[in-house]
């Protein structure tokens, strides 16, 4: 029975190739026709025969690296559903109607860093690619709020969303803050929502330092 060629092998079967002809690839000692066949391949395919894995494209850049930014010990005694006086443009109703308006706990001083969108993401995806333990990203109700009148230099001054995660009663949930003309905007998203968030907008999120 004859086998394949290369050339005759395609994109999708690419994995069944014969030991010696990958490492003819891996070497470098290949035939015209197996260098049309290999180009073919999409990029993720080519990586994966040379044994490769693939660069996965970035969906954040942190614009905080070069400066240390801190939120200082939070007794966990405020929410977002009242501060009116921080978010003074608006606060969304569903802070409330979604039971988030509940105290937390203390928290020490904390180092945070600012990341910004380069890539169209939805929520599970921008947070997922920092630390796949949600809880590690998270900060206290007090904490957002503090930040956003402590460190008002880092929202976003174009209109656009800088997000926060939170979580009440093991629900997760994101905080997303604009500046208007009237002041802070704040509204509140369940952060299993797969709407796709545009980079081109360059949204922004605040998490804890993550340790190596």
């Amino acid at each position: 029975m004859r086998t394949k060629t290369l050339e005759q092998n395609t994109a999708q079967d690419f994995a069944g190739l014969q030991i010696d002809q990958l490492q003819k690839l891996r070497n470098g000692n290949i035939t015209y026709e197996q260098v049309k066949w290999f180009n073919n391949l999409s990029y993720e395919q080519r990586q994966q025969l040379m044994g490769k894995q693939p660069e996965k494209a970035a969906i954040l850049k942190c614009i905080s690296e070069a400066q240390e930014i801190f939120i200082e010990t939070c007794d966990g005694t405020q929410t977002i559903a009242t501060a009116k006086e921080t978010f003074k443009s608006g606060i969304d109703g569903d802070f409330k109607n979604w039971g988030t308006n509940k105290l937390g706990n203390s928290t020490q001083k904390t180092s945070v860093q600012v990341h910004e969108l380069v890539k169209d993401a939805t929520f599970a995806q921008m947070f997922g690619s920092l630390e796949t333990d949600l809880d590690k990203l998270c900060l206290s109700q007090h904490q957002i709020k503090l930040f956003c009148e402590v460190h008002k230099d880092w929202l976003h001054k174009d209109g656009y969303a800088i997000f926060f995660l939170f979580k009440v009663d093991e629900q997760f949930f994101v905080a997303n803050v604009y500046v208007n003309s009237g002041g802070l905007h704040v509204s509140v998203y369940r952060f299993g929502l797969d709407d796709v968030w545009r980079a081109e907008y360059s949204h922004r999120m605040v998490v804890p330092q993550l340790t190596a």
